[in-house]
């Protein structure tokens, strides 16, 4: 797959659409995450659940993870690596990512996941939007060993 060329203006709006995004998620705007998706996106989710229109699709899935009372405040960090031509219009958008926990009661902060996402990414009426989400942590299972940077 190569690397997308894009504008500087496509570009950006892709990524303000995954900022869109993370702030829904980090501020618990349940409502405001589905629009950042297609109609008929779907999320794998760190646990490797997939969240389509049968399981709830992305409302199911901000629900899910939002919903609970209680749930520690949360900040994401987020590193965009590559931006590459999926074809038919689409672009896969390669991030690492990195969630933050913050305790009010004790102020202690700590790191909860870190991981990488693949977006994949379509224009919908002149806005970029997700059709599919993957969201993979970090750990034994998912990394992938490199050799040597000559």
């Amino acid at each position: 797959m190569k690397d997308a060329v894009i504008s500087l203006e496509e570009r950006e709006a892709v990524f303000a659409t995954l900022r869109r995004y993370l702030w829904c998620m980090d501020t618990g705007n349940i409502d405001g995450v589905p629009a950042n998706f297609t109609e008929d996106a779907t999320i794998r989710d760190v646990t490797g659940k997939l969240w389509n229109a049968e399981a709830g699709g992305v409302l199911g899935f901000a629900t899910h993870f939002l919903g609970p009372s209680g749930r520690p405040a949360g900040q994401h960090w987020i590193q965009h690596m590559a931006v590459k031509d999926a074809g038919d219009g689409e672009l896969l958008v390669i991030s690492y990512w990195a969630g933050m926990n913050w305790d009010a009661k004790t102020d202690e902060k700590s790191v909860r996941l870190i991981g990488c996402y693949r977006d994949t990414m379509v224009k919908v009426d002149g806005k970029w939007l997700i059709r599919h989400k993957v969201i993979d942590p970090w750990n034994a299972a998912t990394i992938q060993e490199v050799g040597p940077l000559v």
